[in-house]
């Protein structure tokens, strides 16, 4: 059974008068979290280490604060890491967040800078979103994932995730952090549909912009060419008439057990015992924190969970949740059509980690 470590958000002030208590402060509290845990342990002098985190779209207000990720560069830093903070870019071409450079625009008017979080920002899938590595799959979706190029580089990856609702999968985790966050956008379509874009030639008006825009030649006699086509839906975001079809977009048990599959990929690269989580269970949203808005948290803050076992700290996250909000009387439940319990039971059955767990308490 797994050892998940927790540390409440929430914490009795002994002495109420008294204005000057710093360790009652949950960015102190995580410090502790993570001696305590042990879940870096296995970092060494000279390791490369990324924080994978996500900063949010411009108008999100309730990503993880940049303190929290600040506090554990400076733990890895002690333990002479070379650290860097890092995400990926967003599924398209155009929109701000699906480039490297729109992508550190967007976070540093998040508050994520390398002067706030103490390390660089490195986006680790390239300037567009194509460097990756392919690592062979033999799943039920899946028989290939790219793994962001800076995600396959490191020696060690610390997970720190805004634990959240998410409108098709149910849960953002630290799974879907590592299944969606450190792939590249190849994977991250594969993930969202279920085949590649095609052309209705009935629709087409033969404008050419679809192939104007392709990055890689993959549009010859207005059909797409699958085997060059990396999935960047670029061709369907310029095509006004609506001819380059897509879809349907998954939900439920599919998005889920992808998310799993692309998530067992980028660990089956760099093994499993070279990951820590963090889940901050905090401003629980109802939807990720690519939606460029921030709805109301659902139910008071819970804490911090900390593993070295994705299964497991995914499965306590949730069921704190579930606990909070039967007690809250939560308006917005789950999605009705998600299936945040299968990205759980399917990772178990791929051998990711434990559902079962004991939890430890850290003041």
């Amino acid at each position: 059974m797994a050892k998940v470590f927790f540390t409440p958000a929430d914490v009795d002030v002994a002495e109420p008068s008294r204005w000057y208590q710093p360790d009652k402060s949950l960015v102190f509290r995580l410090e502790r979290l993570i001696e305590e845990s042990g879940i870096i342990e296995d970092v060494s002098a000279g390791d490369v280490v990324a924080v994978k985190t996500h900063f949010g779209d411009r108008g999100t207000t309730k990503t993880i604060r940049s303190l929290f990720i600040r506090k554990a560069v400076q733990m890895l830093k002690e333990r002479g890491a070379k650290v860097f903070v890092t995400e990926t870019t967003g599924l398209g071409m155009f929109r701000e967040r699906n480039t490297a450079i729109g992508r550190i625009e967007i976070a540093e008017e998040n508050g994520y800078t390398s002067q706030t979080v103490g390390a660089p920002i490195i986006v680790a899938d390239g300037l567009r979103g194509f460097d990756g590595v392919r690592v062979e799959q033999n799943a039920k979706h899946f028989r290939e994932v790219y793994v962001a190029k800076a995600i396959a580089e490191s020696d060690f990856v610390l997970v720190m995730t805004h634990f959240k609702l998410h409108m098709r999968g149910g849960i953002g985790g630290s799974m879907k952090n590592i299944g969606v966050g450190c792939v590249t956008k190849t994977t991250k379509y594969d993930i969202h549909l279920p085949s590649p874009p095609e052309i209705d030639h009935e629709k087409c008006t033969r404008c050419m912009k679809c192939v104007e825009v392709c990055p890689f030649d993959a549009i010859n006699d207005l059909v797409i060419d699958t085997s060059r086509c990396m999935k960047c839906l670029g061709c369907y975001e310029v095509c006004e008439a609506g001819a380059v079809v897509i879809g349907p977009w998954l939900d439920g048990d599919d998005i889920a057990e992808r998310i799993v599959e692309a998530a067992k990929g980028v660990m089956d690269l760099l093994g499993k015992d070279r990951f820590a989580y963090l889940n901050f269970a905090i401003d629980i949203t109802p939807h990720c924190d690519c939606h460029p808005y921030s709805g109301v948290p659902q139910v008071p803050d819970i804490g911090i969970f900390a593993s070295r076992d994705i299964v497991s700290v995914d499965s306590a996250s949730l069921d704190a949740y579930r606990k909070e909000e039967l007690t809250s009387r939560a308006l917005l439940r789950f999605w009705e059509w998600t299936s945040p319990e299968r990205q759980i039971s399917y990772a178990e059955e791929l051998g990711l980690g434990e559902s079962r767990y004991d939890i430890e308490q850290v003041p």
